[in-house]
């Protein structure tokens, strides 16, 4: 085995030792109250030398929150594919966000509740991100455009709906619906919601062509 591929391995180990690190403090402590020296220091490793890997923690964070759109976006291109009615597919993509939050927390939490001046918006590190909106603004104004939700604007539509289905999830995620929900299955409520949210006709419109 040549001495470059090994290198390569062992470059690829330590960016993922210090991105896993670096997520765990991120979830628990929060950006600000996490340095590059926290991060080297939770792996036993030199705070100097970590900067071989990343060159500031806005890189860290902004990788693993393209980390986990590249984990979402691959579903959602996956339900476009699958699901050519679309009502159907914001129903799908509607229980689909809000299995990721349950699922993926941590990787959800730093796509989705982190302030946008700690990342990158553009560029490689932002493309999935990117990709994963346009992919859902797409549906909704296709949606738009079959009278579902009536003489709506698209981004008002795009951005109710977001906000019902992330607000839907930090209750999830906090455990209100788990205690208020009582014996009732969550999936099964949160089905429910999301296809409370998408009637047909709700703002107006008729069924979906």
């Amino acid at each position: 085995m040549s001495r470059k591929p090994r290198r390569e391995r062992d470059r690829g180990r330590m960016r993922r030792l210090i991105l896993d690190a670096a997520r765990q403090l991120f979830v628990r402590e929060g950006f600000d109250n996490v340095s590059m020296r926290r991060i080297a220091g939770a792996i036993d490793y030199s705070p100097a030398a970590i900067y071989r890997y990343f060159s500031n923690k806005r890189e860290i964070l902004s990788t693993l929150r393209a980390e986990g759109f590249d984990r979402y976006v691959a579903g959602q291109r996956a339900r476009v594919r699958e699901h050519s009615d679309v009502l159907a597919r914001m129903r799908v993509e509607g229980v689909a966000y809000l299995r990721f939050a349950m699922e993926e927390p941590e990787y959800y939490q730093l796509m989705f509740c982190t302030d946008c001046s700690e990342v990158d918006l553009e560029g490689d590190l932002a493309a999935s991100s990117l990709e994963s909106h346009d992919l859902f603004q797409e549906t909704v104004e296709q949606a738009v455009a079959a009278g579902l939700f009536g003489e709506a604007d698209a981004d008002v539509v795009a951005f109710a709906l977001w906000s019902g289905v992330h607000g839907l999830a930090q209750l999830i995620r906090s455990g209100r619906v788990a205690v208020l929900a009582g014996d009732v299955d969550v999936e099964t409520l949160v089905a429910g919601i999301v296809d409370f949210m998408l009637r047909p006709g709700r703002c107006g419109g008729g069924e979906a062509k």
